[in-house]
C-alpha cells in the first residue's frame, strides 16, 4: 500500500503520479514559515561591533602619527636591448669549432731539433719545425756579383747603393761581393751573368771565391744551432752516369764547415730525402727524381731503402745556356723569363722566341734524362722487381714552369721504362720538397 504521507500529499495536489509510476512534486504547493535569526539578537551584536569601531578610531587619531619616510632616490635603470635568444649548436660542435679557431703552439723545448739543408746549384733552402709543429723554409738564390771600385771615392759610392739596396754583401780584398736575389736583379740590370759557388751539384773548380762565398750564404741562412751539436742533414748529389767529376771533395769540405758552425752535419742523398717527403703514402716505395738547376738525381727505393742512385750532369742550366746561344741573351735573362709565372711550356707565346727557346731545350733536356735513366735502370743488377707499378715523383726548381709535367710525360711515353710507372706526379711544394725531406730525417736523429 502507498505511504500514507504520500496520498495526503497526492490530495493537495503537491505530488503526482504518473502512469509510468513516476513521481513530480509541484515545489509552488509548498507551505511553511522560512526561519530566521532573532532581530533583537542581531541588533545587539552590531551595535557592539559599531562602538568598539568608535573606540579604535578614537584611539588612532590621538596616537602621534610617524614622521613620513623620506623619498627614495630613483635607481637609474639602465635599458637593456633584449634580443632573440639564437639558436646554440650541441655542446659536442661547439667545442669543435672552439677547437678549430685555436692556435696551439709548442714550448720552445718541445719542438723537434734538427735543421735540413738543400745545398743546390742555383737556391739554397734550409728547413725548420716551427713552434706550430710545421716546418717552415728559408731560401737564399746561390749566386753572387763581384763590383771593384776604380777608386776610393768609388768605393764609397758603390758601398752605399748596395746599403741603399738592403742587399747583402761581403768586402774582400778591395771589392765588394753582393749575395743573392739582389746579385741575380742587378746582374741582368747590367746585362751580365751571375758567377755562382756551385757548378754541376758541387763546388765549382773554377771560381776562386766558391767556398768562402758559399760559407757566407749558408751561414746566412741557417744561423746558430739551437744546441750544440744540433743535426743538420743537407743534400749531396749522387755520382752521374754521364761525367766524371769528384762530389766526395764537395761532400767533405760542406761537412767540416757546418761542423765548424757547431751542429753535427750529415749528407744524404737529394732524391732519397725528396722520397722521404713525398712517398710515405706508398710506404716509401717508388722512384723520386729531383731536378735541380746543376743535374738530375734519381732514386729508386722499396720501403724505405734506396736501391739505386744516380745523376744525370744536364738540368735547368743547361737548358738556360743553349737558349741563351740560340737567342743571344744573357744566361741569366734567359733564367729569368723561365721562372716567370706565364711560361706555360706546351702552349709558349707566339712570337715570344725566347720562350720558344727554352720549350725546345726543355724537351730536348727530359728525353735525353730518361733514356740516361732507363737505360741506367736495365743494366743494374740491383734493381727491384716490383710486384705492381710504382709512382714517379717529380720535384726541384727546374720542374716549376706550367706544363712540366705534360712534357715529361710526352718524352716518357717514347721511352721503354724498365719499372713500370703507376703515374708521374708533381710533388706538393716542387722547390721546397727535398728540404721538406732532410729536415724530417733530421729530426728523427
Amino acid at each position: 500500500m502507498p505511504d500514507p504521507r504520500i496520498r495526503e500529499l497526492e490530495e493537495k495536489g503537491i505530488v503526482k503520479t504518473g502512469e509510468d509510476g513516476i513521481r513530480t512534486i509541484d515545489a509552488s504547493r509548498l507551505q511553511g514559515s522560512v526561519r530566521s535569526r532573532p532581530q533583537e539578537k542581531v541588533d545587539k551584536r552590531r551595535e557592539v561591533g559599531k562602538k568598539r569601531h568608535k573606540k579604535s578610531k578614537a584611539q588612532n587619531r590621538n596616537r602621534p602619527k610617524p614622521p613620513s619616510p623620506e623619498p627614495e632616490e630613483e635607481e637609474e635603470v639602465e635599458e637593456v636591448e633584449i634580443k632573440e635568444p639564437m639558436f646554440q649548436p650541441p655542446a659536442d660542435i661547439q667545442k669543435r669549432e672552439i677547437l678549430k679557431k685555436k692556435e696551439f703552439t709548442m714550448a720552445d723545448e718541445d719542438v723537434p731539433k734538427g735543421v735540413g739543408l738543400d745545398v743546390g746549384t742555383s737556391f739554397l733552402i734550409a728547413g725548420r719545425f716551427g713552434n706550430d709543429g710545421k716546418i717552415g723554409f728559408k731560401k737564399m738564390r746561390d749566386c753572387f756579383i763581384e763590383l771593384e771600385p776604380k777608386t776610393p771615392i768609388n768605393a764609397k759610392f758603390i758601398k752605399k747603393g748596395i746599403e741603399d739596396r738592403k742587399a747583402p754583401y761581403i768586402e774582400k780584398d778591395g771589392s765588394f761581393y753582393v749575395l743573392g736575389e739582389e746579385a741575380f736583379l742587378m746582374a741582368n740590370e747590367r746585362h751580365i751573368t751571375t758567377r755562382r759557388p756551385m757548378h754541376r751539384g758541387v763546388l765549382a773548380p773554377s771560381e776562386n771565391e766558391a767556398f768562402p762565398i758559399l760559407q757566407e750564404l749558408i751561414k746566412r741562412l741557417v744561423g746558430d744551432p739551437k744546441e750544440e751539436g744540433e743535426t743538420l742533414i743537407f743534400s749531396v748529389p749522387a755520382k752521374p752516369i754521364d761525367a766524371e767529376f769528384d762530389q766526395l771533395f764537395h761532400q767533405d769540405m760542406l761537412k767540416s764547415f757546418l761542423d765548424s758552425l757547431g751542429f753535427n752535419a750529415q749528407a744524404m742523398n737529394e732524391a732519397e730525402a725528396l722520397a722521404y717527403s713525398e712517398l710515405l703514402d706508398e710506404g716509401l716505395t717508388g722512384i723520386a727524381m729531383s731536378c735541380g738547376a746543376g743535374m738530375m738525381n734519381v732514386a729508386v727505393l722499396s720501403a724505405g731503402d734506396p736501391i739505386v742512385t744516380f745523376s744525370t750532369s744536364k738540368s735547368g742550366d743547361w737548358v738556360d745556356q743553349q737558349a741563351a746561344i740560340a737567342t743571344n741573351m744573357t744566361a741569366s735573362i734567359i733564367q729569368q723569363e723561365k721562372e716567370h709565372p706565364d711560361l706555360d711550356l706546351m702552349n709558349p707565346e707566339p712570337g715570344n722566341q725566347i720562350q720558344a727557346a727554352i720549350s725546345v731545350y726543355y724537351g730536348n733536356l727530359l728525353v735525353y734524362t730518361l733514356e740516361n735513366i732507363a737505360h741506367d735502370l736495365a743494366s743494374s743488377p740491383s734493381l727491384p722487381k716490383f710486384r705492381d707499378p710504382v709512382p714517379l715523383i717529380v720535384a726541384g726548381g727546374t720542374s716549376l714552369p706550367r706544363g712540366f709535367i705534360q712534357k715529361f710525360e710526352q718524352a716518357l711515353g717514347a721511352i721503354n721504362m724498365p719499372i713500370e710507372i703507376s703515374e708521374v706526379r708533381h710533388a706538393a711544394d716542387p722547390l721546397h720538397a727535398v728540404s721538406n725531406g732532410l729536415t724530417l730525417a733530421a729530426s728523427m736523429e
